[in-house]
Parts: C-alpha cells; structure tokens; sequence
C-alpha cells in the first residue's frame, strides 16, 4: 500500500500543493498518495478533491473536521497549509494521532508557538518539516556549490534586497495583517532561510520597519486594512562573521529591485531572483581585477555538483545552469520536491531537509529585525528563541484573535 498523506486546508496553497503532486506524478516520482483533505468550508474541500481527481486520478475523502479525518483515514503525513495562527492547532492534533507533519512556512504566527511546536514534535517522536521551497531551485543548488568549492574565497558580506508590490494586497488581504503575521514576516522567512542555506547560522540582527500602507487595493478595488509591517530595512552578523545588508519592501513603487550578492574574498556571486530560472553571475578576482566567468564555465568549477533524483527529474537535467519554464510550473515543481523529501524522510527514518527547528530559525530570525527596534540594540536570535516577553512578538499575540 502507498505511503498515505491528507491535505489540511484547501485554498490557494492546497491547490499549489496539488499541482506539486502532478509534477511529481507525471516525472513517475510520486510515492504517496493523496488519501484525504480537510477545509472548515465543504466547497473549498470538494474543489480540490476535484482538482486532485483529475490531475492524480484518484479522489481523496473530504473533510471538515480533522479530528474526524484522523479517525476515519488511516494517514502517515499531512500537509498544512492553513493560514499560520492555526498551525500549532492543527500539527499538535496530528502529532496526538501519530501523523507526522509537514507544515507550510511560517512555521507558526509566532516563535513562541514554534519553540512549543518544535518540542512537541520531539517529545511524540515524529517528523515536522517546514515547507521552504526557495532554496529547493536548482539555481540555488548550484550557487550554494559554487559558494561552498570556495569560488569567491571566504566570504564576507552578503546582501538581500527587494523591492516591489507596491500599494495592492499580495495574494490575500490577511498577509497584511498582524495577527495573521504580516506581510515582512510571511516574506521574510523565505529570505532569512535562504541566507542561511548559504551561509550558516545568524546571530545578531538590528532593523527598522514601517508601515507605508495603511490600506491595501485588491483586484477588484476595494480598500482592506493593513496594520501590518511593510518595510523592513537592517543587517545581520553571520556566526562566521560574515555581515548581511538587508531590505523588504513590500511597498515598492516605481523601480523594482533584487538583488541577493555574495562577496568573498576572491570575488561574487550574484544570484537571481528564486523561480525565475535565470543564471548565476559569478566574478573571480584575479591578479586585481574581476573577471566575470561565463555562464557556460560554472559546472566545470564544480565537477562534483548534481541534482537530486527528483529535482532532475522535474527539471530535465542532473546539471544545469539555468532553465525556461512559466512561474506556475517551476513552483509546482518546488512544492513537489518538498513533498518528495517530507515523505523520503519518514521512510528513511532521518530528518526532513528543512526541520521544524530551522523553520523556526527563520521565523526568529524575521522577528528578531523587528524586535530590535522594540528594544532598541541590536538582539541575538538566541535572545528571541527563548524570551517570552518582547514587545514585538506580545503586540502579535494581543491582536490575535482568540
């Protein structure tokens, strides 16, 4: 029999999940089978079976209540993709089932949910990943080989900037929301996990933030409130030693910017946008000057560098250095791996790629930039992990709703 998972909630990230399922089922790398989803709302349930049922050609069991799923279906994972105040919720119940679990990112609205979430999972003995898909891009693969073969020597300063979205609402009015999570928190643990993808564990961080709009526009036009952080400004200390200058904003008009560079002491390496496919722009310092190493030259440096099974399989190649694929099918593909290593990783009885406790990581890491502004000096990620009463994280928990 296949490995079983369920799918707990069934709006647009469910659905995002299920194409992942179709990429991996059309490359012959699915080993589970979606057995059954749960959403509050019967509709959004019966959509996505639907959709499961014509593209995995079977139809899960539908759900509304997950303590019922747990007892009807006998499950070896889910996969939670509900907004991220009932992560806790829903992974404690689970883990009561003996259901391991794979949650989508943030780990939970806050880091003093996922330090409870985290133990819990150690105490009932079973696997809880995190959902990060920006570092599963076979572009950030090879980046991170080149930067680990030493190609730009030791590095010393990373940047990570963004900006762009400008004054409309960003997939869902609730990501601008603070007891929700906010837009920089939802956004930032993508980029603080990727920095330390490459680089290793951060320490300390200082920031700056801002609301820069109060109100966001959706699609349709109407006007939704937003009391959560747009702007996030600051830098942050490597445990190498090495620094990061860091910007989010979500509230960019005019040029749109990103930039992700690596400087080290032998050269660069600037890094595009994640699930754009784009190549890699490597500088070697050499006798004074930087020469910039043709694209066609990167797989040569780094002989050794192959993809995984599954991410070659959805990707075409074992080695590459760039790819052309549209944005919906390269994410497909990205939640697909995650899928694939989340259900390896129960078989194999070893940890998930991304464990609960890096998820947690960089959820304190994103906190960690705001709550140094609270306090005003820069603050450890040690600090944020086990104190209970920054201002930062107490504002999100009183505007939440109980």
């Amino acid at each position: 029999m296949k490995f079983a998972l369920g799918l707990v909630g069934c709006g647009g990230m469910g659905r995002r999940h299920v194409l992942g399922m179709s990429k991996l089922r059309a490359a012959g790398q699915m080993q589970f089978e979606l057995a059954a989803v749960c959403d509050v709302l019967p509709a959004n349930g019966e959509r996505l079976a639907t959709q499961a049922e014509e593209m995995l050609g079977r139809r899960p069991s539908v759900y509304t209540d997950l303590d019922t799923m747990l007892k009807a279906v006998k499950l070896d994972g889910i996969i939670i993709t509900t907004t991220p105040e009932t992560h806790t919720m829903v992974a404690l119940e689970a883990f009561s089932a003996g259901v391991d679990v794979l949650v989508e990112k943030p780990i939970t609205l806050t880091v003093a949910e996922g330090v409870r979430l985290v133990e819990a999972a150690d105490k009932a003995g079973r696997v809880l990943a995190v959902a990060e898909n920006y570092r599963r891009d076979p572009i950030n693969r090879l980046g991170k080989a080149l930067v680990d073969g030493g190609l730009i020597g030791r590095p010393f300063l990373a940047t990570q900037a963004s900006s762009s979205a400008g004054e409309f609402v960003i997939i869902t009015p609730w990501r601008h929301r603070k007891d929700r999570g906010g837009i920089v928190i939802d956004m930032g643990v993508h980029y603080t996990d990727i920095l330390e993808f490459y680089l290793g564990p951060i320490d300390i961080v200082f920031g700056l933030s801002a609301i820069v709009d109060a109100k966001r526009k959706d699609a349709e036009g109407n006007l939704h409130p937003a009391d959560a952080e747009d702007l996030s400004v600051g830098v942050m200390r490597f445990r190498s030693g090495a620094l990061v200058n860091w910007m989010l904003s979500m509230a960019g008009r005019g040029e749109s910017l990103f930039s992700r560079i690596i400087y080290g002491i032998g050269g660069s390496l600037a890094i595009p946008n994640d699930r754009t496919g784009k190549p890699l722009r490597l500088l070697q310092r050499q006798a004074g000057k930087d020469v910039e190493i043709l694209d066609s030259e990167l797989l040569r440096l780094v002989p050794e560098f192959a993809l995984d099974a599954v991410t070659a399989a959805l990707f075409g190649a074992e080695r590459l250095t760039s790819y052309d694929l549209q944005w919906a099918d390269i994410d497909a593909n990205l939640l697909g791996i995650e899928q694939a290593d989340f259900v390896q990783a129960i078989i194999d009885h070893r940890p998930p790629e991304v464990t609960g406790a890096m998820g947690l990581r960089s959820l304190a890491l994103t906190f960690g930039l705001l709550e140094a502004e609270q306090v005003g000096r820069p603050i450890s990620v040690d600090e944020v992990l086990s104190r209970r009463d920054l201002p930062y994280e107490l504002s999100v928990l009183k505007g939440t709703t109980p």
